[in-house]
């Protein structure tokens, strides 16, 4: 598979792609300048956007990093997210884990769904913190629950395999399940193995090629050789099922 639990996946999100705070106006490069020297914490975050983005002076990251960093003391989540990317990825600063892993732990304090999803990471990967398989399941299951399917998957897999947690094959399906549903291709393979094998309860051959078929579809690596040996065990009228059961799993209307 492409990904596994203990897989240092990196910062998935762009420097800035946390939201910029809405003002009341939209404020000149010059007028967000003078509100972040006189420490409008707002103006801050917003300043170290418009130099990451060249937006309204020349792109320089780092002066993103130095305003960001200056939001991020005084305590504004998205900034503390965007400071810690910009020292994992050694971006406008020299590369830090230790320090990525201290922001995204600010971050993900106060709900940052990004930060604690790459914090569970570092943690299974011993990256800027001691290896701790639970605290990296304590932060990824925190992720999940917001609904963030890439913690959803690597939690079902801590479930399946037993880190960090104890061993609880149903639990890990409810998640593969939960994360497939959301467009995950590798939690689409996996809740396909789960109804092959019987995992997350009965045993169901069609469901089980509905979610390979929608994972080939999807392009995921393996997926299409699995679908293949899979239908060999399906009837004709199985699959017709399945195919038709295909197209409304991802995102259902209802």
């Amino acid at each position: 598979m492409k990904r596994t639990w203990v897989a240092w996946l990196g910062a998935l999100a762009l420097i800035g792609a946390a939201p910029v705070l809405a003002q009341s106006t939209e404020m000149t490069f010059a007028q967000t300048q003078q509100a972040a020297n006189r420490g409008d914490v707002r103006a801050q975050y917003r300043l170290g956007v418009m130099y990451d983005s060249g937006q309204g002076a020349a792109a320089d990251q780092s002066k993103a990093f130095e305003w960001f960093q200056r939001a991020a003391m005084q305590g504004m989540a998205e900034a503390q997210y965007n400071v810690a990317v910009m020292y994992d990825e050694g971006q406008g600063v020299s590369q830090s884990y230790v320090l990525a892993a201290n922001w995204y732990n600010a971050a993900a304090e106060q709900g940052v769904v990004e930060a604690q999803y790459n914090l569970g990471m570092m943690y299974a990967q011993g990256q800027g913190q001691v290896q701790d398989d639970a605290t990296a399941a304590y932060w990824l299951y925190k992720a999940a629950n917001q609904g963030y399917a890439p913690a959803q998957y690597n939690i079902g897999l801590a479930y399946l395999n037993g880190a960090g947690v104890a061993p609880d094959p149903l639990t890990a399906c409810h998640w593969f399940l939960t994360a497939a549903k959301q467009g995950d291709s590798d939690s689409q393979m996996e809740i396909a193995k789960c109804y092959e094998n019987g995992r997350g309860g009965s045993r169901d051959l069609v469901k089980a090629y509905a979610w390979a078929l929608v994972a080939a579809q999807a392009g995921q690596d393996g997926a299409a050789a699995y679908l293949e040996t899979l239908g060999a065990g399906v009837n004709d009228n199985q699959k017709n099922i399945a195919i038709n059961m295909a197209s409304s799993l991802v995102n259902p209307a209802s």
